[in-house]
Protein backbone atom coordinates (compact mmCIF):
# COMPACT_ATOMS: atom_id res chain seq x y z
CA UNK A 1 0.00 0.00 0.00
CA UNK A 2 2.73 2.36 -0.68
CA UNK A 3 2.69 5.06 -3.45
CA UNK A 4 4.97 7.04 -5.15
CA UNK A 5 3.26 10.08 -7.22
CA UNK A 6 6.59 11.89 -8.83
CA UNK A 7 8.95 9.84 -10.17
CA UNK A 8 10.54 9.65 -13.96
CA UNK A 9 11.41 6.09 -14.78
CA UNK A 10 12.46 7.59 -18.36
CA UNK A 11 15.47 9.30 -17.80
CA UNK A 12 18.44 8.04 -18.72
CA UNK A 13 19.96 6.46 -14.99
CA UNK A 14 17.21 3.58 -15.61
CA UNK A 15 17.77 3.17 -19.07
CA UNK A 16 19.37 -0.10 -18.37
CA UNK A 17 17.27 -1.55 -15.42
CA UNK A 18 13.84 0.05 -15.53
CA UNK A 19 11.98 -3.13 -15.41
CA UNK A 20 14.09 -4.29 -12.61
CA UNK A 21 13.52 -0.83 -10.96
CA UNK A 22 9.54 -1.43 -11.51
CA UNK A 23 9.54 -5.26 -10.15
CA UNK A 24 11.79 -4.23 -6.82
CA UNK A 25 8.92 -1.25 -6.19
CA UNK A 26 6.34 -3.93 -6.87
CA UNK A 27 8.16 -6.44 -4.20
CA UNK A 28 8.81 -3.88 -1.99
CA UNK A 29 4.89 -3.45 -1.44
CA UNK A 30 4.01 -0.29 -4.03
CA UNK A 31 0.71 -0.26 -5.51
CA UNK A 32 0.77 2.66 -7.43
CA UNK A 33 3.59 4.57 -8.89
CA UNK A 34 3.22 7.52 -10.69
CA UNK A 35 5.62 8.34 -13.40
CA UNK A 36 5.87 11.67 -14.77
CA UNK A 37 6.37 13.26 -18.14
CA UNK A 38 8.39 16.18 -19.51
CA UNK A 39 8.27 16.08 -23.15
CA UNK A 40 7.03 13.94 -26.09
CA UNK A 41 9.46 11.27 -25.83
CA UNK A 42 9.44 10.49 -21.77
CA UNK A 43 5.44 11.18 -22.22
CA UNK A 44 5.50 7.72 -24.97
CA UNK A 45 7.52 5.98 -23.10
CA UNK A 46 5.08 6.57 -19.93
CA UNK A 47 2.26 4.95 -21.67
CA UNK A 48 4.36 1.97 -22.98
CA UNK A 49 5.45 1.86 -19.12
CA UNK A 50 1.49 1.73 -18.31
CA UNK A 51 0.49 -0.88 -20.46
CA UNK A 52 3.18 -3.32 -19.13
CA UNK A 53 2.57 -2.70 -16.08
CA UNK A 54 -0.85 -2.28 -14.13
CA UNK A 55 1.26 -0.33 -11.07
CA UNK A 56 2.48 2.42 -13.40
CA UNK A 57 -0.09 4.96 -13.50
CA UNK A 58 0.74 7.95 -16.61
CA UNK A 59 1.08 11.32 -15.78
CA UNK A 60 1.83 13.25 -19.09
CA UNK A 61 3.04 16.63 -18.28
CA UNK A 62 5.28 19.54 -20.44
CA UNK A 63 8.01 20.71 -17.99
CA UNK A 64 8.53 24.85 -17.19
CA UNK A 65 11.86 24.51 -19.49
CA UNK A 66 10.61 22.05 -22.17
CA UNK A 67 7.87 24.59 -22.25
CA UNK A 68 9.64 27.58 -23.48
CA UNK A 69 12.40 25.41 -25.71
CA UNK A 70 11.74 27.99 -28.81
CA UNK A 71 12.74 31.26 -26.93
CA UNK A 72 16.48 29.27 -25.50
CA UNK A 73 19.79 29.87 -27.03
CA UNK A 74 22.45 28.21 -27.22
CA UNK A 75 23.94 30.06 -23.51
CA UNK A 76 21.54 28.09 -22.00
CA UNK A 77 23.29 26.13 -19.55
CA UNK A 78 22.12 22.28 -20.59
CA UNK A 79 20.35 21.04 -23.73
CA UNK A 80 16.62 21.38 -24.48
CA UNK A 81 15.66 19.47 -27.18
CA UNK A 82 13.39 21.78 -29.56
CA UNK A 83 9.62 20.18 -30.28
CA UNK A 84 6.00 21.92 -31.03
CA UNK A 85 4.67 22.48 -27.69
CA UNK A 86 1.14 23.07 -28.62
CA UNK A 87 1.11 19.98 -30.72
CA UNK A 88 2.09 18.01 -27.45
CA UNK A 89 -0.46 19.85 -25.73
CA UNK A 90 -3.12 18.57 -28.00
CA UNK A 91 -1.46 14.99 -27.70
CA UNK A 92 -2.04 14.93 -23.68
CA UNK A 93 -5.76 16.35 -23.97
CA UNK A 94 -6.39 13.55 -26.04
CA UNK A 95 -4.40 10.83 -24.19
CA UNK A 96 -6.87 12.37 -21.24
CA UNK A 97 -10.02 13.15 -23.01
CA UNK A 98 -9.28 8.98 -23.64
CA UNK A 99 -9.29 8.08 -20.17
CA UNK A 100 -5.41 6.91 -20.40
CA UNK A 101 -3.90 9.38 -17.93
CA UNK A 102 -3.87 8.81 -13.78
CA UNK A 103 -2.87 12.94 -13.61
CA UNK A 104 -1.58 15.73 -15.82
CA UNK A 105 2.47 17.04 -14.78
CA UNK A 106 4.63 17.38 -14.33
CA UNK A 107 3.90 21.62 -14.81
CA UNK A 108 4.28 24.36 -13.51
CA UNK A 109 6.26 27.92 -13.48
CA UNK A 110 10.13 28.17 -12.74
CA UNK A 111 11.84 31.26 -12.08
CA UNK A 112 15.16 29.10 -11.40
CA UNK A 113 16.72 28.18 -14.38
CA UNK A 114 14.34 30.60 -16.07
CA UNK A 115 14.38 34.35 -16.49
CA UNK A 116 11.14 36.75 -16.68
CA UNK A 117 11.47 37.22 -20.50
CA UNK A 118 9.64 33.77 -20.73
CA UNK A 119 7.30 34.18 -17.93
CA UNK A 120 4.43 34.45 -20.18
CA UNK A 121 4.48 31.83 -22.30
CA UNK A 122 5.60 29.42 -19.28
CA UNK A 123 2.18 30.89 -18.21
CA UNK A 124 0.44 30.15 -21.39
CA UNK A 125 1.54 26.27 -21.59
CA UNK A 126 0.74 25.99 -17.92
CA UNK A 127 -2.57 27.32 -18.33
CA UNK A 128 -3.67 25.21 -21.42
CA UNK A 129 -2.55 21.84 -19.30
CA UNK A 130 -4.71 23.11 -16.27
CA UNK A 131 -7.77 23.02 -18.55
CA UNK A 132 -7.00 19.56 -19.86
CA UNK A 133 -6.98 18.09 -16.24
CA UNK A 134 -9.99 20.16 -14.65
CA UNK A 135 -12.22 19.53 -17.82
CA UNK A 136 -11.23 15.81 -17.42
CA UNK A 137 -11.37 15.69 -13.32
CA UNK A 138 -7.91 15.06 -13.24
CA UNK A 139 -5.11 16.13 -10.43
CA UNK A 140 -2.28 17.87 -11.77
CA UNK A 141 1.09 17.78 -10.48
CA UNK A 142 3.27 20.80 -9.74
CA UNK A 143 6.72 21.72 -10.34
CA UNK A 144 7.33 25.09 -9.23
CA UNK A 145 10.74 27.35 -8.43
CA UNK A 146 10.62 30.37 -6.90
CA UNK A 147 7.09 30.87 -8.07
CA UNK A 148 5.50 29.72 -5.53
CA UNK A 149 2.89 32.01 -5.02
CA UNK A 150 2.39 33.03 -9.05
CA UNK A 151 1.97 29.19 -9.33
CA UNK A 152 -0.94 29.38 -5.90
CA UNK A 153 -2.33 32.37 -7.75
CA UNK A 154 -3.00 30.54 -11.39
CA UNK A 155 -4.02 27.75 -9.67
CA UNK A 156 -6.47 29.73 -7.66
CA UNK A 157 -7.68 31.78 -9.90
CA UNK A 158 -8.77 28.77 -12.18
CA UNK A 159 -10.16 26.91 -8.95
CA UNK A 160 -8.02 23.72 -9.72
CA UNK A 161 -9.53 21.06 -6.70
CA UNK A 162 -7.07 18.45 -7.51
CA UNK A 163 -3.59 19.62 -7.15
CA UNK A 164 -0.81 18.07 -5.78
CA UNK A 165 3.07 20.33 -4.98
CA UNK A 166 5.93 18.16 -6.00
CA UNK A 167 9.27 18.53 -4.47
CA UNK A 168 7.60 21.96 -2.49
CA UNK A 169 10.52 24.35 -2.24
CA UNK A 170 8.86 27.72 -1.14
CA UNK A 171 7.61 28.75 2.70
CA UNK A 172 6.08 25.86 4.59
CA UNK A 173 3.59 28.84 5.91
CA UNK A 174 2.49 29.13 2.25
CA UNK A 175 2.28 25.37 1.83
CA UNK A 176 -0.14 25.02 5.20
CA UNK A 177 -2.27 27.89 4.30
CA UNK A 178 -3.01 26.36 0.78
CA UNK A 179 -3.59 22.71 2.38
CA UNK A 180 -6.07 24.00 5.14
CA UNK A 181 -7.81 26.69 2.45
CA UNK A 182 -7.70 24.55 -1.24
CA UNK A 183 -7.32 21.36 0.40
CA UNK A 184 -3.94 21.17 -2.21
CA UNK A 185 -1.64 18.28 -1.61
CA UNK A 186 2.00 18.13 -1.39
CA UNK A 187 4.26 14.88 -1.63
CA UNK A 188 7.50 14.53 0.38
CA UNK A 189 10.53 13.66 -1.59
CA UNK A 190 12.54 10.39 0.13
CA UNK A 191 15.46 13.00 1.07
CA UNK A 192 13.31 13.86 3.93
CA UNK A 193 15.58 12.39 6.84
CA UNK A 194 18.54 15.05 5.72
CA UNK A 195 15.91 17.90 4.50
CA UNK A 196 14.37 19.68 7.50
CA UNK A 197 11.62 21.53 5.06
CA UNK A 198 10.65 18.46 4.47
CA UNK A 199 10.47 16.97 7.52
CA UNK A 200 8.43 19.82 8.92
CA UNK A 201 5.99 19.68 6.56
CA UNK A 202 5.70 16.06 7.07
CA UNK A 203 5.18 17.06 10.92
CA UNK A 204 2.90 20.43 10.24
CA UNK A 205 0.75 19.98 7.19
CA UNK A 206 -2.79 18.10 7.44
CA UNK A 207 -2.67 14.51 7.62
CA UNK A 208 -5.36 14.32 4.38
CA UNK A 209 -2.90 16.53 2.27
CA UNK A 210 0.47 14.62 2.61
CA UNK A 211 1.39 12.39 -0.33
CA UNK A 212 5.04 10.48 -0.82
CA UNK A 213 7.37 10.67 -4.04
CA UNK A 214 10.88 10.41 -4.81
CA UNK A 215 11.50 12.28 -7.95
CA UNK A 216 13.73 9.26 -8.63
CA UNK A 217 16.77 9.37 -9.37
CA UNK A 218 17.04 12.77 -7.57
CA UNK A 219 16.50 13.29 -4.39
CA UNK A 220 17.87 9.89 -2.68
CA UNK A 221 18.00 9.55 1.30
CA UNK A 222 21.21 8.57 0.74
CA UNK A 223 23.37 11.56 -1.14
CA UNK A 224 24.89 10.42 -3.93
CA UNK A 225 22.85 7.01 -4.71
CA UNK A 226 20.51 6.86 -7.12
CA UNK A 227 16.85 7.06 -6.28
CA UNK A 228 14.32 4.68 -6.87
CA UNK A 229 10.49 4.31 -6.01
CA UNK A 230 10.70 2.25 -3.62
CA UNK A 231 12.43 4.59 -1.41
CA UNK A 232 9.46 6.15 -0.67
CA UNK A 233 8.72 3.44 2.39
CA UNK A 234 11.33 5.14 4.19
CA UNK A 235 9.87 8.58 4.07
CA UNK A 236 6.40 6.72 5.30
CA UNK A 237 8.64 5.84 8.47
CA UNK A 238 9.39 9.23 9.25
CA UNK A 239 6.30 10.42 8.70
CA UNK A 240 4.58 8.05 11.08
CA UNK A 241 7.72 8.76 13.94
CA UNK A 242 6.96 12.46 13.30
CA UNK A 243 2.57 12.07 13.87
CA UNK A 244 3.11 9.76 16.64
CA UNK A 245 1.19 6.74 14.24
CA UNK A 246 2.21 3.34 14.05
CA UNK A 247 3.40 2.43 10.52
CA UNK A 248 0.43 0.77 9.65
CA UNK A 249 -1.62 3.61 9.97
CA UNK A 250 1.02 6.16 8.62
CA UNK A 251 0.65 3.65 5.16
CA UNK A 252 -3.14 3.51 5.22
CA UNK A 253 -3.50 7.72 5.83
CA UNK A 254 -1.23 8.05 2.65
CA UNK A 255 -2.72 5.73 0.08
CA UNK A 256 -6.25 6.96 1.47
CA UNK A 257 -4.64 10.78 0.36
CA UNK A 258 -3.71 8.85 -2.70
CA UNK A 259 -7.06 7.68 -3.52
CA UNK A 260 -8.94 10.71 -2.40
CA UNK A 261 -6.92 12.76 -4.93
CA UNK A 262 -6.46 10.50 -7.62
CA UNK A 263 -10.19 9.09 -8.01
CA UNK A 264 -11.45 9.51 -11.37
CA UNK A 265 -15.04 10.17 -12.66
CA UNK A 266 -16.47 6.54 -12.54
CA UNK A 267 -18.45 7.23 -15.09
CA UNK A 268 -16.32 8.17 -17.87
CA UNK A 269 -12.97 7.30 -16.49
CA UNK A 270 -10.66 4.06 -15.60
CA UNK A 271 -10.14 3.31 -11.87
CA UNK A 272 -6.98 4.84 -10.77
CA UNK A 273 -6.25 1.50 -9.02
Amino acid sequence: MYVDVHTHLTHPKFADDKHEVIKAAIAAGLKAIVVNGLEPASNREILELADAYEEIKPALGIYPVDAVCDLLDDTFPFTVKKFDVDAEVKFIGEQASAGNLAAVGECGLDGHWLGEETYKRQEQVFENLIAIATSNNLPIIIHTRKLEKRTAEILAHHNVKKVNFHCYGGRTKFALEWAEKYNWHFSIPANANKNQAFAKMLKILPLENILTETDAPFLAPVSGERNEPKNVRGTVEIFAELRDLDLEQAKLQIWTNYQNLFSYDPQNKKPPL
